[in-house]
């Protein structure tokens, strides 16, 4: 397991993702997750491990919320 978050904090390192959307209600930009995978790619395979992306819907009333858990796996520890 130290060895997975030793490539965890590697790549938490060199991650580097602008604000590339932009909230006109709010006033302020902000990441898309599509942005950080795109952004995280490289590393992954740089270091030898995984990312997988799982959703559930925690609420539908009176606005749906969907929440997202991001799981980092080197095939034999995984972390949420």
């Amino acid at each position: 397991m130290k060895e997975l978050n030793q490539k965890l904090a590697i790549v938490q390192t060199k991650l580097k993702t602008k604000k590339t959307s932009y909230n006109s209600f709010g006033k302020y930009y902000f990441r898309k997750a599509e942005d950080i995978l795109e952004a995280v790619k490289p590393f992954l395979i740089e270091q030898g491990i995984t990312v997988k992306i799982t959703e559930e819907m925690i609420s539908a009333d009176p606005v749906p919320i969907i929440q997202s858990t991001a799981t980092i796996s080197d095939g034999d520890n995984a972390l949420p």
